[in-house]
Order: structure tokens, then sequence, then C-alpha cells
């Protein structure tokens, strides 16, 4: 998502991954043993925390045209890329029954690479932890500093935003202050956009799924598919510990143009 060395892993990952045959990977279409449940889940997001449904007390301006991408990802004249599956899934956010169940919450953004999405999430009235590897977290707030400048302060209606360390997996989450915060101070939303398409990381991001969910917390991920990225929901399936509901394109989300893109909501399982 970023400059330098591991933008560089990244991207070659990416790209390799674009060319390669599909050899082995499951798909959705050929994994039937994996359980997604696919249901009215469009007014949904704010029901397992517990948040009531009433209209938002934030004036929400009437959202832009949607936009038409061409292509996964921008290439922005510094060099930096935006994954625009990322967006899709802020469009989707922004709708007002939505924005009237963030405002106010915590909200953990894994991978958040630029940082528009969790940006934008603040900008609504969220209270947002966007995170980065160690490498790459000045490039993070660099870059939300820049977007505090083009689009206003994150905090301007009652959001906040702050960017910290944290790389995925037991190691890696112990070295971050969240593992001081997370016991106490837990999260409502957790977004996990375009983070399953190296399978290597996998078993990390799963973990630190596991790690940061209460009973309460709705993860939200949005991912375009590619070799291996459905073999993450097999390990998630096979974990049986948490329940995954598919938002359907073009009826509960606009892809803006993007192809073979998929949308869930995640939760814990409740106990019987």
């Amino acid at each position: 998502k970023l400059q330098g060395k591991y933008w560089q892993l990244r991207y070659s990952a990416m790209a390799t991954a674009l060319a390669a045959p599909p050899v082995s990977p499951l798909t959705e279409a050929d994994a039937p043993a994996i359980h997604i449940a696919v249901g009215a889940v469009e007014n949904s997001i704010g029901a397992s925390a517990g948040v009531e449904g009433s209209a938002p007390s934030l004036a929400v301006a009437e959202m832009e045209p949607a936009p038409c991408f061409t292509c996964d990802f921008e290439e922005r004249p510094d060099g930096t890329f935006i994954w625009n599956a990322s967006l899709v899934l802020l469009r989707y956010l922004q709708a007002p029954e939505r924005v009237a169940r963030l405002r106010g919450r915590r909200v953990l953004e894994l991978g958040s690479g630029l940082g528009h999405l969790g940006h934008g999430l603040a900008r609504l009235g969220a209270h947002v932890t966007c995170t980065e590897r160690g490498k790459i977290l000045p490039e993070l707030q660099a870059s939300l500093r820049g977007l505090d400048r083009e689009h206003g302060p994150a905090g301007t209606n009652g959001g906040s935003l702050r960017a910290v360390e944290l790389s995925w997996g037991e190691e890696g989450f112990e070295e971050s202050v969240l593992a001081a915060e997370v016991d106490t101070q837990p999260f409502d939303f957790v977004i996990s956009a375009e983070l399953v398409f190296l399978e290597e990381t996998h078993d990390l991001l799963l973990w630190t799924w596991q790690k940061v969910c209460r009973p309460e917390t709705v993860i939200f991920s949005v991912f375009i598919n590619r070799p291996f990225s459905w073999n993450f929901f097999a390990k998630l399936h096979d974990l049986d510990i948490f329940e995954v509901d598919q938002i359907e394109e073009e009826r509960d989300f606009d892809p803006c143009g993007l192809e073979e893109i998929h949308m869930h909501k995640v939760t814990l399982k409740q106990p019987s």
C-alpha cells in the first residue's frame, strides 16, 4: 500500500497473485463446506454491538455520485497507492443509517496503508485507531496529516483519529500499545480491507482478529478475489468461532465498477 521496501514486497506479491494461474486455491463456488450466510445485513451494522438504530444527530451530507473504478488500485502522483476496494467499503459505511451506528464508537483498522478509509470514518464521528507496521508508520502518519489538510481535521464531527504500530500475530501485538488497552477498551468495529491476498499472513491475521474481538465486535472485510483469498475463509471456517455474513454486491453495496469484489460482516459466534 505504501512506498519503500515493504510496499515493494506487497506489490510484488500482488502482481504475482494477479498473474498466477489458479492452481489450487479455493473459490467461493468450489468450497461449499465454508458456511457463509447470505442474508439481509444491510441494516444490521450495529446489531451485535447493541447499538440503537436511531437517526444520527450528525447532519450527514448527501453522498456524492459513486465513482467508477477501472483498476484495483490507484497510483498517486507521489508514487503511493490506494486500494480502491477500501473506498468501496468507506462508501458503504457512509450511508446515514450506518453513520448513526458508527458515531462515537471505537474502530480499529488493520493494515491502514495511507489511511483514507480510517480518516473517512473519523470524519463521520467514529474514534478510529489506524495501524501499520513500524517501518511504514511514518508514511501513514504523514498521509493522515495530508488528509487533514485536504478534507479538514478528522475530529470535526466529534470523532478522533490516531495511528499506532501493529504487526499481526502474537509477537507483534505484544509489542504494540494496543496490548495494554484491548482488554479494558474493546473495539466496537474492526476494518479489514484488502488484507487476505497474501497466504503467508493468513494465520497472523486470524490470530489478530481473535485477539481484538469481543462478543459485540463487528468486523467488516472487503477484498478483490485473487488466488488464495478464499483460503483465508476456509481457515476462518475451520476455527468455528466466527459467524460470516455475506454483504451482497449490487443489492447491499455498490461495487463502483470493481469486479470480483467481496464484502462480509464477521462476528464471534454466540454461545448456544
